[in-house]
């Protein structure tokens, strides 16, 4: 019978990743603007090779349009994380919408560890690396659990709550015939 032990939600929100977007997005609006301005009000071509007024406008627009719904499709990111007692479950809407599950029985070792996610992953997100055969998902920080599955390919779930979720992991890892034990 199985039974939840631990559930953590995670977004992007909490972090600073899509905030880094916003630099990006002010630059474009304000080049957007001097051109604009330069080319259309003072009739000043924009550039070595301008584009044409209509061009500059829409070409403008669907980059900042492009940019923001960008924005938001990463503000939208969370990760739900549960531990339960025949596994871990997992989703990463809007990339991964439905329930995943690692059952227990196809798992090796799972351990809450600090990880480099920029040297290990290249950043943070849901990150795959096919040739080592390594897969992370995670929001912020450097504390994740480290799953080593039977057939050799590690997942890394990042974790805010360590000390919860290394009980929780603690608690679905222990043996079968130890679980109902009084």
């Amino acid at each position: 019978m199985e039974k939840l032990i631990y559930r953590e939600e995670q977004s992007f929100k909490q972090s600073f990743v899509p905030w880094l977007m916003l630099p990006a997005i002010l630059v474009t609006l304000i080049l957007f603007i001097v051109g604009l301005y330069q080319q259309v009000y003072l009739g000043k071509p924009f550039g070595n090779n301008p584009m044409t007024n209509n061009g500059m406008i829409w070409s403008g627009i669907l980059s900042l349009v492009l940019l923001g719904a960008i924005f938001i499709f990463i503000l939208s990111g969370t990760l739900v994380t549960e531990i339960w007692t025949d596994g871990i479950r997992y989703k990463f809407p809007p990339l991964l919408p439905k329930m995943k599950q690692i059952p227990l029985s196809e798992i090796v070792s799972a351990e809450v560890t600090k990880y480099n996610p920029i040297g290990e992953f290249g950043g943070w997100g849901w990150r795959k690396r096919m040739l080592k055969r390594k897969t992370a998902y995670n929001i912020s920080g450097s504390i994740g659990v480290r799953v080593l599955k039977k057939d050799g390919s590690l997942i890394l779930f990042g974790t805010i709550h360590k000390e919860e979720m290394q009980r929780a992991v603690g608690k679905m890892m222990v043996p079968e015939n130890e679980k109902y034990k009084i």
